[in-house]
């Protein structure tokens, strides 16, 4: 709708479906830049959090669980914004690829424990060597715990700090088409609260001519 400048008189109705219109969809943008703002300073808590258990890893020595965990969670609640997904899979790819391998490794050596313990034992030496394969296989049953290589994690602390750092970027950038949607919607109200009261005004007007 829009305002006739050649008008003498404008009901108050009429002013604020103007401003309705004039507003539409500004609250909705508003609303879905302050979502994404949100989302995103979460993200950067999140690369901060793994950024955290990677420094922790140095002195636990350098065991990739809760890193992992962290990267991986990360990745799950985060898949939707780029800069999470960017740093954070290359890493997730590698640890998960070490982590399956354990298991494999130690599957096989479980199959490997069970069919030597089903082999007839012929004694002597021979037992006494089968003995010591069965041990061993027995013994990489257990999945292998992984662990970080020194390089990549100063590598990865590195390139989580240069994403956070994009993300802060972002923020501000958010910021401020955030402030530029109150603005206009500030704007909007100052009008129609300034047509309301010309429209009161020219109404006394006339109802005083009238008298």
């Amino acid at each position: 709708m829009s305002i006739n400048a050649t008008s003498n008189y404008m009901s108050n109705a009429d002013i604020l479906a103007w401003m309705e219109t004039k507003t539409e969809g500004l609250y909705e943008h508003m609303r879905e830049s302050m979502d994404v703002a949100n989302t995103r300073a979460d993200a950067e808590s999140a690369l901060d959090d793994v950024k955290a258990q990677l420094q922790n890893a140095k002195g636990n020595g350098n065991d990739a669980a809760a890193v992992t965990q962290a990267i991986n969670d990360a990745l799950v609640k985060y898949k939707d914004i780029p800069e999470v997904t960017e740093v954070l899979q290359p890493m997730a790819d590698k640890l998960n690829g070490e982590y399956a391998k354990a298991a494999k490794d130690a599957a096989i050596a479980q199959a490997t424990a069970a069919a030597l313990n089903a082999t007839p034992n012929p004694g002597g030496l021979g037992g006494l060597l089968l003995d010591e394969e069965i041990r061993n296989a027995q013994n990489n049953s257990t999945p292998r715990a992984v662990k970080l290589d020194s390089a990549d994690v100063d590598n990865w602390t590195k390139q989580i700090g240069d994403k956070v750092d994009a993300l802060g970027k972002q923020d501000q950038l958010g910021l401020i088409q955030i402030q530029e949607f109150n603005s206009q919607l500030n704007q909007a109200k100052q009008t129609a609260s300034a047509l309301m009261d010309a429209a009161d005004k020219s109404s006394s007007n006339i109802i005083n001519h009238i008298s």
